[in-house]
């Protein structure tokens, strides 16, 4: 569920013109890596659309890593779901997942873009203030909760490599949104006012 969450977003964000690289919700890519005479294990975040084994075999593993083709690369990492309660024939869900993203000043800059602030507000304005109904999935509210620290912790599940890890510092930057989404289904509904269901 997460997944289509992450998607949402994606739909309410996708034209904000700084954003080059804009990824859903990514899984950990485990990339086994010689070093010398050592074996190494490098993860990486890669799409949850791409196939595991064909991101690895064909090297789409680092195509989400920091580098220096991309203006800003945008993408969502899983959190918890969870089922919160029952209110009549609704049943109200959680989730949350993370925003990452990641700026290269050197490119933006250059086309006149803004500061980081700047582009956190611009995807905090993009989000629906009302809440919203989609498919199935009524009285969706999407709530930017916290902004993470900004230390390069935001990235501490991968193991970049050293050239790549000079994109983390200045005049790169980057930041993480955490986000909450509450909504409700009611399970014996398909459509508004099918089969006589007037919760609907």
């Amino acid at each position: 569920m997460n997944n289509k969450i992450a998607n949402i977003i994606v739909d309410y964000i996708k034209d904000l013109p700084w954003i080059d690289k804009l990824a859903g919700m990514t899984q950990v890519a485990k990339i086994h890596q010689t070093s010398g005479e050592t074996k190494v294990e490098k993860r990486y975040p890669i799409s949850c659309q791409l196939d595991y084994e064909d991101a690895c075999k064909e090297g789409c593993y680092d195509e989400l890593a920091p580098n220096s083709k991309y203006r800003s690369i945008v993408y969502f990492e899983d959190g918890s779901f969870s089922y919160s309660e029952r209110r009549g024939k609704r049943l109200y869900y959680t989730s949350n997942i993370r925003l990452v993203a990641w700026l290269n000043y050197k490119l933006l800059r250059g086309a006149g873009c803004g500061s980081t602030g700047e582009y956190i507000l611009d995807i905090i304005k993009s989000l629906p203030d009302v809440p919203v109904d989609i498919g199935a999935m009524r009285g969706v509210t999407i709530t930017v909760t916290s902004q993470a620290r900004r230390d390069s912790g935001i990235f501490s599940q991968y193991t970049y490599n050293e050239f790549q890890t000079q994109y983390l510092m200045i005049p790169y930057d980057f930041f993480a949104l955490d986000i909450r989404t509450e909504f409700f289904v009611i399970p014996e509904c398909h459509e508004p006012n099918v089969g006589g269901c007037t919760e609907c």
